[in-house]
């Protein structure tokens, strides 16, 4: 009896890793390409990535009748019209992080990174 429950788990075993070998793993988010940032679709989600990750600390807050100016500086015009020396210094700060900000290099996949930038050229 014990042979034979011993032959159904190799039988079973040799028959998940054909499986295995057989169906392609699940695509991660991590493996897609980069979204080209010029589409309305991939800046829309880009401001959905800023109101999550960013708009915290780099936007005012409102409480009751009182402002309050934001922690972080302000990103309106950061990347309008940047040349590419400026974008290359926004892009490496917003992925290493510093002393007061996180770095997102971990948080953001490369698509999500890309719709992010294409937001931030528009503030």
């Amino acid at each position: 009896m014990c042979m034979k429950r011993w032959h159904h788990t190799v039988a079973a075993l040799v028959l998940i890793g054909a499986c295995w070998l057989v169906v392609p793993p699940t695509v991660s988010t991590q493996s897609r390409p980069p979204v080209q940032a010029a589409g309305s679709a991939a800046t829309a989600r880009g401001e959905a990535w800023f109101y999550q990750r960013c708009s915290l600390c780099h936007m005012g807050r409102i409480v009751k009748d009182e402002t309050y100016e934001p922690m972080a500086p302000s990103l309106n015009g950061l990347l309008k019209d940047a040349p590419p020396d400026r974008e290359k210094l926004v892009r490496e700060q917003i992925l290493r992080g510093s002393l007061r900000m996180p770095g997102f290099r971990y948080n953001l996949t490369p698509a999500e990174f890309e719709e992010l930038m294409a937001y931030l050229k528009t503030l």
